[in-house]
C-alpha cells in the first residue's frame, strides 16, 4: 500500500489531471453497461458503453446509443451526471466536495486544480469554488425553467421535468447530448427553445473566469473600485462575439447560395435563424436543428474550422480556443511586419503564451489529420467520404459533436480512436503533451542563437 501511494504522489499534476479523465471514463462505463442501465434490461457491449461514457465525461456529444430510447431513466441519469463532472472538469468537482467536507487541499492538489481549469497562475480556489458552484446552479436553473414548458409540453409532466434537467445541463457544459432523437430537429421552429440552447453554450463557453471577472466588475456589491478586465477576458468577449457574427453571416451566405437543400424554410428569416444557430453550435455545443449530412462540402468546411477553433479558456467548450487564434494571429501580422513585441489591447504577450498556442495549435491539427488518416484506412470499402471522416474527427478532438451520421456506422476500431482524441481534446493537448514529459527533465539551459531560412 505504501509503495502505490508514493507512485501516486510522484505523478505530475498534468498526469493526474489526464488520469482522472480516463478513470472517471472507464468508471461511467461500467455504470452504462449494466442492465439497470439499459431499457432491455441487459448488458450492454464495452465499446458503446465506453464510448457514451468517455463522450458524456468529455461533454463531447456524438453518440452510438438512442439516449431517449436504449438507456433506462438510470442510464440517463448517469450520463448527466458524467456531463455534469466533465463539464466542471474533475479536479474542480473534487475540490468542491473536500470544501464541502471542510478539508484543507494541498499544494500540489492546488497545481492540479489550476492545470484543470486552464490556468496558468495560481487560483484561489476557495472563493473561486463556490462561485463556481453558484454560476453553475444559477444558470443551469435558469435554463430548466426556461425548458420546462417545451420540454412538459413534448414529453408530458414526469419525463418533460426530466428532459428540461437533462438539456439544461448538456447545453450549459456544451455536451450535446440530447434525450431527442434528431436532437433539436424537431423544435427548429421553436425560435425561444432554440435561444435557450443557444445562450446557454456561449455562457458556458466563455469560461468560469471571464464570468467571475464580469461579476465582480458589473454584479458584486463588495467590489468598491471597479477594476479593468484583465487582457485574457477582453481577449476572450471580443473574439467569441466577433465569431458569433462572421459566422451568422457566412452560414447564411452559404445557405442562401445553397438555398435548393432548405426549401422547407418558409423565409429569410428562418435561414437567418438556421444560420445563427448552426454557427453557434458548431463552436463547442454539438446540438443540430437540421440533419448535418443535408449540408454542402462548403457549410461543412466552414464548420470544422469552427469547431476547430471552438470556445474560451477554462470552460465548458472545446477546441484550440478563441485566446489562442487571438495570439497565432497578431504573431502572424507581427512578424510580417518584422515588428518586435506581439502585442493585444497594447500589452506584449509573453514568449511562453505564444510558444504553447503555436504548440496548441500544430499538435491539435496534426493529431486530427492522424486521426482521420487512421480511420480513412480502417474504413475502406464503405461509402463515407473522406470529409465525413474529417467531420467527424474534429467533431470529436475538439469536443464539439456535431456529426454528418456516420457515427454508427463506424468500425470499433475507429470507435476507440475517437474515444483517444476526446479523452486528448477534452483537457487540451497541451496538458496531453505535458502529461508525457517528465516534469525534471525540463532544463533550463540557454543555447547560442543561430537563424535559419523559413518559407
Amino acid at each position: 500500500m505504501p509503495i502505490k501511494k508514493a507512485n501516486f504522489k510522484k505523478l505530475s499534476p498534468a498526469q493526474f489531471t489526464m488520469l482522472s479523465f480516463v478513470a472517471l471514463s472507464f468508471i461511467g462505463t461500467l455504470m452504462l453497461m449494466l442492465p439497470i442501465s439499459n431499457t432491455n434490461h441487459h448488458w450492454r457491449d464495452f465499446v458503446s458503453a465506453f464510448f457514451m461514457s468517455v463522450s458524456s465525461v468529455c461533454v463531447t456529444g456524438l453518440a452510438v446509443v438512442d439516449i431517449g430510447k436504449e438507456f433506462s431513466l438510470f442510464g440517463q441519469f448517469v450520463t448527466l451526471i458524467l456531463m455534469q463532472v466533465g463539464g466542471l472538469s474533475y479536479m474542480t468537482m473534487t475540490t468542491i466536495f473536500l470544501y464541502m467536507l471542510g478539508k484543507k487541499i494541498s499544494y500540489s492538489d492546488s497545481k492540479i486544480f489550476d492545470l484543470s481549469n486552464n490556468s496558468d497562475g495560481k487560483i484561489d480556489f476557495t472563493g473561486f469554488v463556490i462561485k463556481i458552484g453558484l454560476f453553475t446552479l444559477i444558470i443551469e436553473t435558469f435554463g430548466f425553467l426556461t425548458m420546462l414548458y417545451t420540454s412538459v409540453e413534448h414529453s408530458g409532466l414526469g419525463k418533460g421535468i426530466f428532459a428540461a434537467i437533462f438539456h439544461s445541463v448538456s447545453a450549459f457544459c456544451n455536451a450535446g447530448l440530447s434525450l431527442y432523437t434528431d436532437s433539436l430537429c424537431s423544435f427548429r421552429d421553436n425560435y425561444f427553445y432554440l435561444a435557450m440552447f443557444s445562450l446557454l453554450p456561449i455562457i458556458g463557453g466563455l469560461g468560469y473566469t471571464v464570468l467571475n471577472e464580469l461579476w465582480v466588475k458589473f454584479i458584486s456589491k463588495k467590489t468598491k473600485a471597479r477594476h479593468a478586465l484583465s487582457l485574457h477576458t477582453r481577449v476572450s468577449i471580443k473574439v467569441t462575439f466577433t465569431l458569433l457574427l462572421v459566422g451568422i453571416l457566412t452560414q447564411s451566405l452559404l445557405i442562401y447560395f445553397m438555398g435548393d437543400l432548405f426549401t422547407e424554410f418558409r423565409s429569410h428569416f428562418d435561414n437567418i435563424s438556421l444560420a445563427s444557430f448552426q454557427s453557434i453550435a458548431s463552436r463547442s455545443s454539438g446540438f443540430n436543428s437540421i440533419p448535418l449530412n443535408d449540408l454542402g462540402d462548403a457549410s461543412l468546411i466552414f464548420l470544422i474550422v469552427w469547431m476547430f477553433i471552438g470556445a474560451c479558456p477554462g470552460g465548458t467548450g472545446g477546441g484550440i480556443k478563441v485566446t489562442t487564434l487571438a495570439v497565432i494571429a497578431v504573431m502572424m501580422w507581427s512578424s510580417l511586419r518584422e515588428t518586435g513585441d506581439t502585442k493585444l489591447f497594447n500589452r506584449a504577450v509573453p514568449d511562453i503564451v505564444k510558444q504553447r498556442s503555436v504548440v496548441v495549435f500544430i499538435s491539435t491539427v496534426a493529431g486530427i489529420l492522424f486521426a482521420t488518416f487512421l480511420i480513412n484506412i480502417l474504413e475502406i470499402g464503405k461509402s463515407q467520404r473522406f470529409i465525413e471522416q474529417l467531420f467527424e474527427v474534429t467533431s470529436a478532438f475538439t469536443t464539439v459533436g456535431l456529426s454528418t451520421g456516420i457515427t454508427g456506422d463506424l468500425s470499433n476500431s475507429s470507435l476507440i480512436i475517437l474515444c483517444i482524441c476526446m479523452i486528448i481534446g477534452r483537457p487540451g493537448p497541451l496538458l496531453f503533451l505535458m502529461a508525457l514529459i517528465p516534469e525534471d527533465s525540463c532544463k533550463r539551459i540557454r543555447y547560442s542563437e543561430e537563424a535559419i531560412l523559413i518559407g
